[in-house]
C-alpha cells in the first residue's frame, strides 16, 4: 500500500471516529446543539473564564458570530457572562446551570468510552495510540 493511500485511509478514520463519537454522544446526552454549538460548549467546557475573541480564536470564526451564539447560550441557561472587575468592558464565561448538566453527561460519556477502551485494549496499546494521535495533532498544528 502506498503512503498516499495510507494518510488517506488515517484521515478517514479519524473522521469516521469523529463521526461515531459525536452521534454516541448525542444520543447519550440528549442535548440538541448544532455543530457550532456543540463545539463552542465544548470549548468553553474546556477552557473555562475564556473571553469571546479567544473561543473565536479557538474556532476559527469571527467574534460577532461567537457573540451571537453565546446570546443564545446565556438566554437558554447554557452560560452566564461574568463582568471582569478590572475592565468594566470585558466579561469572561461561565457555565450555567444546563452547560454544567451538559458537562456532567459529557464526563458520564467520557467514562463510559473509556471504559470502553480500557476492557478491549492493553496498556500499551492506548499508549502507543495516544502517542501516535498526539503526533499527528502536533503536525496538523
Amino acid at each position: 500500500m502506498k503512503n498516499k493511500n495510507i494518510a488517506e485511509q488515517i484521515n478517514r478514520t479519524i473522521e469516521d471516529i469523529w463521526i461515531i463519537l459525536e452521534k454516541k454522544e448525542r444520543a447519550y446526552t440528549n442535548i440538541k446543539l448544532n455543530n457550532q454549538q456543540y463545539i463552542l460548549l465544548t470549548l468553553i467546557i474546556r477552557h473555562p473564564f475564556s473571553s469571546p475573541t479567544e473561543l473565536a480564536e479557538k474556532m476559527g470564526i469571527t467574534k460577532s458570530a461567537v457573540s451571537q451564539q453565546l446570546a443564545k447560550f446565556e438566554r437558554d441557561g447554557y452560560i452566564v457572562r461574568k463582568q471582569h472587575i478590572e475592565d468594566k468592558r470585558a466579561f469572561s464565561i461561565e457555565l450555567g446551570e444546563k452547560g454544567l448538566l451538559y458537562k456532567n453527561e459529557m464526563q458520564a460519556f467520557c467514562q463510559q468510552i473509556s471504559e470502553k477502551y480500557h476492557a478491549n485494549l492493553s496498556s500499551k496499546e492506548l499508549l502507543h495510540m495516544l502517542s501516535a494521535l498526539q503526533k499527528l495533532q502536533e503536525l496538523l498544528e
